[in-house]
């Protein structure tokens, strides 16, 4: 029966699908229950049920995430998963971010890039380097992202490998766009397939 639906709501011949809002996440909602109007035909409102309460969690998910950003709530393990890629382009673009706020900063021409790093990176994006190098290298990038929820992967599993070469070759790439911008260039774009490729955030 359509009546025992979860997140199921009939109100004056309406349906609707319903989301609970968690009481932690009702700041950063605005309300305590969520509704997305079905319409007054039953079997149609059915078909339109999945979908609209996976808009709805979505939603919820969004403010679990600008909850646990705020401090207010702490991230569940693998709550967000990324695929590789999706680590990979989120790094890059948070890499380049950080590049343009320490442009702002005088000491900036102090900064050069790391020969030895360099190197690192594409023994690393290649596959070349040990689980041990690999997190040397990229370690504190696997937690952070481990931290948010977007991974579940033990260090030194296939995957985890996976995910720490895919940020290494983000880094090689951002650390590209570095150079061209030192060259007065900020218009050069990835041309990495894990980058260019990968499923939006």
């Amino acid at each position: 029966m359509a009546g025992k639906l979860r997140h199921w709501k009939e109100k004056g011949g309406r349906f609707y699908a319903r989301v609970a809002v968690p009481k932690p996440l009702i700041p950063y909602v605005g309300k305590s229950e969520l509704l997305e109007t079905l319409g007054g035909d039953r079997r149609a409102a059915m078909r339109k049920h999945p979908g609209a309460v996976a808009v709805l969690q979505a939603q919820i998910m969004s403010a679990e995430r600008q909850a646990a950003q705020a401090g207010a709530m702490p991230v569940q393990e693998g709550r967000f998963l990324l695929t590789p890629a999706q680590i990979a382009a989120s790094h890059y673009i948070r890499r380049l971010a950080f590049d343009d706020e320490l442009r702002n900063d005088s000491r900036y021409a102090l900064i050069g890039i790391d020969d030895q790093l360099v190197q690192q990176l594409r023994d690393g994006s290649a596959g070349k380097l040990s689980d041990l190098q690999l997190a040397e290298t990229m370690g504190l990038e696997i937690e952070r992202f481990r931290r948010a929820g977007n991974l579940t992967a033990d260090a030194g599993s296939e995957e985890w490998r996976s995910i720490a070469r895919a940020l290494c070759a983000a880094e090689l790439e951002a650390l590209a766009r570095v150079v061209e911008r030192d060259e007065g260039d900020f218009t050069a774009q990835s041309s990495h397939p894990l980058i260019g490729n990968a499923d939006p955030v």
